[in-house]
């Protein structure tokens, strides 16, 4: 062994083997939850929106929501919500950004996995998605 790469013990070994385990039966048990975001950020087109904003370039939760049909004042929360999810699973792209108030801010953009949910990419998985979630399908299980 390498004297100058710390090396983990048996025990630190089986604590890092728990821990994995443990996060990957949570994201088993939570599968159904991000696919039905990823639902819903499909149907508000969230991804043509921000797909709109550039290469590199992000857009706040107000800009994007400022897109949306919509006039409830409580979509860009809405919008937050679903991109916060999808930025945790590396689906879209989020920056976060401290304002002249201290405030905490967030901006989304494409990752490289988003456009396979776009419409426009050849090899789009978006039709599979809400094929897969649709309740006619679900109620089969």
């Amino acid at each position: 062994a390498n004297k100058d790469v710390p090396q983990l013990t048996p025990k630190e070994e089986e604590h890092e083997e728990d821990v994995a385990a443990y996060v990957r039966a949570m994201q088993l048990t939570a599968g159904t939850v991000l696919a039905m975001v990823l639902k819903v950020a499909l149907e508000l087109d969230l991804f043509e929106v921000i797909v709109t904003a550039g290469p590199g370039n992000a857009m706040s939760p107000e800009e994007i929501a400022a897109r949306l049909p919509t006039q409830n004042p409580q979509a860009p929360i809405w919008v937050d919500r679903v991109l916060r999810s999808l930025a945790a699973n590396s689906i879209v792209g989020c920056t976060v950004e401290s304002g002249s108030d201290g405030r905490l801010s967030r901006k989304y953009s494409m990752a490289p996995i988003s456009k396979f949910f776009t419409k426009s990419h050849d090899s789009s998985f978006a039709s599979v998605v809400l094929l897969g979630i649709d309740k006619v399908y679900m109620d089969i299980w």
